[in-house]
């Protein structure tokens, strides 16, 4: 007898056809999102300029040992870069083919030999996936997942009036700093008007959440950070911080004296001469540039205690994820592939109007909710008025608290 076609949605029924397409969007959907991880991890994983300056018998013993020494050097550096300053921990010890395992590969920036002497420069990239297992062995948690930019605005309050937007010794000082070896791109606010308009340098001495909220969206902003600057050179200078994160709202002011500013200025930028018949303005206090790296730092440092991967930490939190049609679940997936706290995404049930997921997370719900934020995603609690702090440790997966939406997207 010959085999009879039956179409696909009289034999499955119409629950079973959206499962079927949900299947086909989901792993197209996973293929992307495992692609866009791959990069953002790459990017988490890599360390430029690494300095090394060794002497040996020969030169090739000499460029052996440079190459080796740049590797610990650049995996120093690595985890200084992924974890808490706080946890004060040290580097877990490696022997050389572990380190080996943990390295990718490297690139050669620059370089200088003799007979006897190699001097080089060097970019070293690791395995993602060899050092969290690194990490999660001895018991270090860390952060990996880089964050939007955070926005600077310089505030100068060392004179008798506040500056802002225009030139100074402080925003030149911002002008100058080169690319950040962080998790978190760092970004001098541009003299906008529309910003200039709505926060005037006055303003800017105790600023407005709502202000603040403008200016990030339109920059695109995952923190505005005001930095004021008070003091002078021969009595010091003082830092105030008020950090704003959308989503969370505005820290309270903190102050940081120039005793407590970090030793070490950061790379400064590649700078073109001035023209023909130009003077370059003269350069800023050096306690200024230890003034940015403060700030750059306690970015840093606060954004890795908000989205720390904790492996002893571990649990399953089932979230709602409300439905206009199957490209929103494919999206809300696509987007916690790129979440790197989130280690496993699981439909339990699928309605036309809802699907409900258990997400495999390493952290609380709290650092969730911060990692979700970055991806465009609502991460709400279904039960608590607006506003309630989130749970501290995940939900069990059998109950569901917790709602996922795609940020701008209706509840």
């Amino acid at each position: 007898m010959p085999h009879r076609c039956i179409p696909l949605l009289r034999q499955t029924g119409f629950r079973g056809a959206v499962f079927l397409a949900l299947a086909a969007g989901a792993l197209a959907g996973t293929a992307r999102a495992e692609a866009g991880r791959s990069a953002a991890a790459e990017q988490a994983f890599v360390e430029q300029g690494v300095d090394v300056d060794v002497t040996a018998g020969n030169a090739n013993q000499a460029r052996d040992q440079a190459i080796l020494q740049a590797q610990r050097e650049a995996l120093a550096r690595l985890f200084r870069k992924l974890t808490p300053a706080a946890d004060g921990r040290q580097p877990p010890a490696v022997s050389q083919g572990e380190l080996e395992a943990l390295v990718a590969g490297f690139e050669l920036e620059q370089e200088r030999a003799s007979s006897v002497r190699y001097v080089g420069r060097f970019t070293v990239r690791f395995r993602p996936a060899a050092v969290r297992q690194l990490l999660q062995q001895n018991g270090v948690r860390y952060a990996e997942m880089v964050g939007k930019p955070a926005l600077v605005l310089p505030v100068d309050a060392t004179g008798a009036e506040p500056a802002l937007w225009t030139d100074g010794p402080w925003r030149q000082a911002w002008s100058q700093i080169g690319p950040v070896d962080g998790l978190v791109p760092v970004a001098l606010a541009p003299p906008d008007a529309a910003d200039q308009g709505e926060l005037p340098a006055k303003a800017a001495l105790a600023p407005d959440a709502g202000v603040l909220a403008h200016i990030a969206a339109r920059h695109g902003a995952g923190q505005v950070v005001v930095a004021r600057l008070e003091g002078d050179a021969a009595k010091g200078y003082q830092l105030t911080l008020s950090i704003f994160v959308p989503g969370e709202g505005l820290s309270p002011p903190e102050t940081v004296l120039q005793s407590a500013f970090v030793t070490r200025p950061l790379p400064a930028a590649d700078t073109a001469p001035p023209a023909a018949g130009a003077t370059a303005p003269p350069p800023p206090p050096a306690a200024l540039g230890l003034a940015v790296a403060t700030v750059v730092d306690r970015v840093e440092e606060g954004w890795k205690r908000r989205v720390v991967v904790d492996a002893h930490q571990s649990g399953q939190v089932a979230v709602r994820v409300p439905l206009t049609d199957l490209t929103t679940l494919v999206e809300v997936r696509r987007r916690l592939a790129g979440v790197p706290m989130v280690t496993q995404v699981d439909t339990s049930a699928l309605k036309t109007t809802e699907a409900l997921l258990t997400l495999t997370v390493l952290g609380d719900v709290g650092h969730l909710k911060t990692a979700l934020a970055q991806r465009d995603l609502v991460l709400s609690d279904m039960d608590a008025a607006p506003g309630a702090a989130p749970a501290p440790a995940p939900a069990p997966p059998a109950e569901v608290r917790y709602q996922i939406s795609l940020a701008g997207a209706p509840s």
